[in-house]
């Protein structure tokens, strides 16, 4: 049976028992905030707001002391301006700082496989393993060379990372109840939704502005997970080379021309100019995406036990709203690739403007499914 893999990792001292949570994504050019309610099999949005970080946030490569300080200004004002009464949150986090393998363990008990966990998961990481929180979540049992064994995936996360991420809700005044891993929190969303996703084998891609959260799924089971060091914010870098302008000028013109298909070129309202955008972001994207996303399904292509071919690829994330991104890759992987917006599965009453960047918030989204204790990942002792 599929697995629907939630919170792999956990540093929550008291489990705080509450009927909705808060899913809060803190990213790089905005936050975005999310509550569900669920009643019987369907889901009403009672919250989805993205609030923009400060230019400065947007393009420092640390986080300070005062632009923490900005973050957590902005979710206590959201909070209260919203009204949101639920103190229970859940957040996420990606990166180099987290390592997600799939693995076979030796047969073992789950008491066992938390005294050991440590030991067996130390090939597997590059940091000092005293340095980590670590979960795994086990899939089935199998047999391998005679010797009974089980399938696991396992979460390695800095503590740093994971405490800084903890910090920032309790000092924003909300109970941290889940703190989740972006490529888990979009498979959630989507297996919970998408009713035909456990049916094939598909890539999701999660696009942010800095990093992309890459997950293959097979019939539902997450075989291949890795985050890759491209996102919206290197496209318009690209462009503020080719133009010598600035962020915000390079932004506009993403947004307003994307990729331009070359049969279209010659009605654009500048074919020089749209010409220039979407050579720069088809450079950008051809030297840090391509070639990540190719590697991680030829991987996928040796482990894979159904020999199926991965049918779908789906978007979400910020880059998924570029105009006609979707297309290119189609070309590139001769894979159908769509867009997703998890706002056609739930109720609501959201304004247009809010409809339209769907693909946006559907780590918040994720999160916001989510509850404390709901999850049977192992942790390490």
């Amino acid at each position: 049976m599929p697995v629907n893999l939630k919170s792999i990792i956990d540093r929550i001292t008291q489990i705080h028992k509450s009927k909705d949570t808060i899913g809060i994504d803190i990213g790089a050019t905005s936050i975005k905030f999310a509550q569900i309610r669920k009643s019987g099999e369907t889901f009403e949005i009672l919250l989805c707001k993205s609030v923009e970080n400060p230019p400065t946030l947007v393009m420092a490569t640390e986080l300070t002391p005062e632009l923490r300080e900005e973050i957590i200004k902005n979710i206590k004002q959201t909070i209260s301006k919203e009204g949101i009464k639920t103190r229970s949150a859940a957040t996420s986090i990606m990166g180099n700082s987290v390592i997600v393998r799939y693995v076979k363990f030796p047969k073992m008990s789950p008491e066992e496989l938390s005294k050991s966990l440590r030991f067996e998961a130390e090939e597997f990481v590059p940091f000092d393993i005293t340095d980590v929180y670590l979960c795994a979540e086990i899939i089935r049992d199998v047999e391998e060379e005679g010797q009974p064994k089980m399938e696991s995936v396992f979460v390695a996360a800095k503590r740093d990372i994971v405490d800084t991420k903890i910090d920032i809700l309790r000092d924003a005044g909300l109970t941290p109840v889940v703190i989740d891993v972006d490529s888990f929190c979009v498979l959630n969303l989507v297996e919970q939704i998408h009713p035909t996703f456990v049916d094939e084998n598909a890539v999701l891609l999660h696009i942010g502005a800095r990093m992309t959260s890459l997950a293959i799924s097979e019939h539902g089971i997450v075989r291949v997970v890795r985050d890759i060091p491209f996102g919206g914010n290197l496209i318009s870098n690209f462009i503020m080379n080719t133009f010598a302008c600035d962020y915000s000028q390079a932004e506009a013109l993403k947004k307003q021309y994307g990729l331009v298909p070359s049969e279209e070129m010659e009605s654009a309202p500048d074919p020089e100019v749209a010409e220039q955008v979407t050579n720069a972001s088809i450079q950008a994207i051809d030297e840090h995406l391509i070639p990540e996303v190719q590697r991680s399904i030829d991987f996928f292509n040796t482990i894979s036990t159904s020999g199926e071919e991965i049918r779908r690829i789906i978007l979400t994330g910020g880059g998924a709203l570029l105009k006609n991104f979707d297309r290119y890759l189609n070309r590139q992987f001769d894979i159908e690739v769509s867009p997703f917006n998890p706002f056609e599965h739930f109720e609501h009453n959201l304004p247009p403007e809010v409809i339209e960047t769907g693909p946006v918030y559907a780590v918040a989204l994720g999160l916001a499914l989510r509850k404390s204790g709901d999850t049977s990942a192992v942790r390490a002792e």
